[in-house]
């Protein structure tokens, strides 16, 4: 582990959580997505420890977090956002601004809605709002851009291995380490989010949402393989508030690693910024 991340724990009942924390000042919570770890954040928290009070779990079921076993502890309510209200706990926080890739977009979206007192700025890398990914995920059109989801489903495939899961990471070293925090984690808890969370059949109708009152910033690849460009048409509908859609070109999925100083700078950016000057803008 890199100089100054601290390892520390936190517990949601049963449920202990591993978490990498570093820096101080006003906090930024990093929640991961799949296949990838708390560790997956080094180059945004090298880059903004010196300014902020970092924080950054391994999501239940991945890399030194437990994996309670059963789809139904997967759930992204209650299960996994109030994993990182335990997680702000354990850290005597109160609110914080939380970036989230991917599933860890998704917890911050519903931890948005939800529960808005604790989120100060939002920031969402290729995580639509969760009406309108499933919306996608269900949408005819983009059958063979999400199949892989089926196969995480336990339609048509098994689990790859940790090595095949590693293989985005282009660093040798950043992706040794993951590939180790995989082999740690438990495949079938990993897979518990795809099963808990999407639905096989017709795409249930959501109703009314609360809508997103931080301020909110969600960035994406042009190129991303897995995510349909459609699916961030309808952001803007989700937010009561300054809200931003940047379309990163030539860049897929992980926008964190691909154009790493560039969501970096985003990521300040729109953090450094008092919510209250967002709703005084015009």
């Amino acid at each position: 582990m890199a100089a100054g991340f601290e390892s520390r724990f936190a517990a949601n009942g049963n449920v202990r959580l591993h978490y990498i924390a570093a820096g101080s000042g006003p906090p930024i919570v990093f929640l991961h997505g799949f296949p990838d770890h708390g560790l997956g954040w080094r180059r945004q928290i090298e880059a903004l420890e010196g300014k902020y009070r970092i924080v950054a779990p391994d999501l239940r079921g991945f890399g030194r977090s437990d994996a309670p076993q059963g789809h139904a502890n997967y759930t992204l309510l209650p299960c996994l956002v109030e994993d990182v209200l335990a997680v702000l706990a354990a850290e005597g926080l109160s609110q914080a601004s939380v970036v989230g890739h991917d599933w860890g977009g998704m917890i911050a979206w519903w931890l948005a809605m939800r529960m808005p007192q604790f989120v100060r700025h939002l920031v969402l890398l290729s995580a639509p709002h969760p009406r309108h990914y499933l919306r996608a995920i269900h949408d005819p059109a983009n059958a063979g851009t999400i199949s892989y989801i089926r196969r995480f489903q336990g339609i048509g495939g098994a689990m790859p291995t940790p090595e095949e899961l590693g293989g985005w990471v282009a660093d040798p070293a950043e992706r040794k380490v993951l590939v180790e925090s995989l082999d740690r984690s438990h495949p079938e808890a990993m897979l518990g989010y795809y099963r808990a969370n999407i639905p096989l059949g017709k795409v249930p109708d959501m109703g009314p949402l609360p809508p997103v009152r931080a301020p909110t910033l969600v960035m994406f690849g042009a190129d991303d393989p897995y995510i349909p460009a459609g699916a961030y048409d309808g952001t803007f509908r989700e937010v009561d508030n300054v809200t931003s859609v940047v379309a990163l070109p030539r860049a897929g999925h992980f926008i964190h690693h691909q154009a790493a100083a560039f969501v970096t700078r985003q990521i300040e950016a729109w953090v450094s910024r008092p919510p209250s000057s967002f709703r005084s803008m015009g």
